[in-house]
């Protein structure tokens, strides 16, 4: 899938820096503005782009709004409504549930002062709103970004190797075994056996493999001490 971030008429080259930045973080394809403000590779923006700043090279500036837009299109919005057709939204952590997997993902945020307009919200196949607290729901324009992203990212690109691998079935079952050897020597009361279990399982369910094995390592050794 392209992933495209589509910025309309941004104001602030401290912003734009950032969300340089953030497109390096989470691999945007192409970074389009429409109509900036300022001059895209400003040495401001740079300076606060970082190690994003070489991301620059995949910036593409359009004079029309409608150019810039591709595939599917996810406008997002602070302000949000559920009678307004126009501004009747979904969360982020939907936004797969609702589009699938389309060839290219539109991200468009509007302007750091007004956001976008109507018109320019009904060109897109979606409202993408983040909330926030209802007495101050306007996020920075780089933050919304950020938010959006991750989430994107959660979704469509995060691949399960870059995660602590989660135990097997198999490396659950030989765990709990020898500890049911251990509590069965220990703890006389069949009960309070059975409650001390099903703490232990329930707690190692939420361990890695590799957190497990060192667990399972240290069980083994008590046992093969104990037994002689």
């Amino acid at each position: 899938m392209k992933l495209k971030l589509v910025l309309v008429e941004p104001e602030g080259m401290i912003n734009f820096g950032f969300i340089l930045r953030l497109s390096k973080n989470f691999e945007v394809d192409e970074l389009a503005v429409v109509r900036p403000k300022f001059q895209v590779d400003h040495e401001e923006v740079l300076r606060f782009a970082a190690q994003g700043k070489d991301y620059i090279e995949k910036v593409k500036v359009y004079e029309s709004y409608e150019e810039a837009l591709e595939g599917t299109k996810v406008c997002t919005s602070a302000k949000v409504s559920g009678t307004d057709t126009v501004r009747d939204f979904v969360l982020p952590w939907e936004l797969k549930e609702y589009v699938g997997e389309p060839e290219v993902l539109s991200l468009v945020f509007g302007r750091e002062s007004v956001g976008l307009t109507r018109e320019e919200l009904s060109k897109c196949d979606l409202l993408l709103h983040i909330p926030a607290s209802k007495n101050y729901p306007v996020l920075n324009l780089s933050h919304a970004v950020a938010i959006t992203l991750y989430e994107v990212w959660k979704q469509y690109r995060l691949e399960r190797g870059n995660l602590p691998q989660k135990p097997s079935e198999k490396d659950l079952e030989v765990f709990m075994r020898v500890a049911g050897e251990l509590a069965e020597r220990f703890v006389g009361d069949e009960v309070k056996r059975e409650r001390i279990l099903i703490g232990v399982k329930r707690l190692i369910s939420k361990a890695s493999k590799s957190e497990l094995r060192s667990l399972l390592y240290l069980l083994s050794r008590c046992s093969s001490f104990l037994k002689g």
